[in-house]
């Protein structure tokens, strides 16, 4: 899913979020499934669900900085 550059700023960043938050899930759930498979998959599946899971906690950070710049 791409973003649109021409989105105001929060709609960027909300994209931004939705996006890290579909993919770690997509992750967690490729975990569950490789938990009873073999170990070298689960192993790469799980780096890369907490490559996801950073990308979650840094678009939710830029978000919430964002918000708060805004408000104030």
């Amino acid at each position: 899913m791409a973003i649109d550059p021409y989105k105001p700023e929060l709609a960027k960043r909300q994209t931004a979020f939705q996006i890290a938050a579909k993919q770690l899930m997509e992750r967690l759930n490729q975990n569950v499934s490789l938990a009873s498979q073999a170990k070298p998959e689960f192993v790469e599946n799980f780096n890369g669900a907490l490559e996801a899971l950073r990308d979650y906690e840094q678009s939710g950070r830029e978000l919430a900085e964002w918000i708060s710049q805004k408000s104030n």
